[in-house]
């Protein structure tokens, strides 16, 4: 925690929050089956804690994409490796994702299930940035919505350190 210039949201927060988020996918998918596409690795404990708290039934695909490569900011190309043999087709999807920034990774992600042909497509968010995106994007379900800020904890990090923290913080960046 002394790694952290300041605490931005508690654990017991944040639980509260994802609670609320689950009780609106189980209202909005009652009687579905969910395909939940995860981005990893930010979207980790934010999407292990929502499912927890769905009580529906779900078929759960992760896949990675990055637009940050290591840096505080986005370099502005989106990597998105698609899962070799993933089909959506016909399939309600809800992506899921730790943050959103410039909105490229999502609407990169969003466009390519555009193309597979779902049936239906919700996006959720833990964090919003109030800023102006590189791309705008459709969100269905945001926690938070923070300052334009690098944070880091409850899964998201800086150079591989910092997901384990229980809350989200700005980092002490010397």
């Amino acid at each position: 925690m002394s790694d952290l210039e300041k605490v931005m949201l508690e654990a017991p927060v944040i639980q509260n929050r994802v609670a609320e988020m689950a009780a609106e996918v189980c209202r909005d998918y009652a009687g579905k089956v969910i395909t939940v596409v995860a981005i990893m690795d930010g979207g980790l404990f934010f999407v292990a804690d929502l499912l927890r708290a769905i009580h529906l039934p779900v078929r759960l695909v992760t896949m990675s994409a990055s637009s940050y490569h290591g840096g505080t900011k986005s370099s502005g190309e989106v990597k998105l490796p698609w899962p070799a043999g993933l089909s959506l087709k016909g399939e309600h999807v809800l992506l899921l994702d730790d943050i959103l920034d410039t909105g490229l990774t999502l609407g990169a992600i969003q466009d390519r299930m555009a193309e597979e042909g779902v049936a239906s497509l919700k996006t959720g968010v833990l964090l919003k940035k109030r800023r102006v995106p590189a791309r705008e994007v459709p969100v269905d379900y945001v926690g938070f919505e923070i300052e334009d800020e690098f944070v880091v904890g409850y899964g998201m990090d800086y150079q591989a350190r910092f997901r384990n923290l229980p809350c989200i913080g700005i980092l002490k960046l010397t």
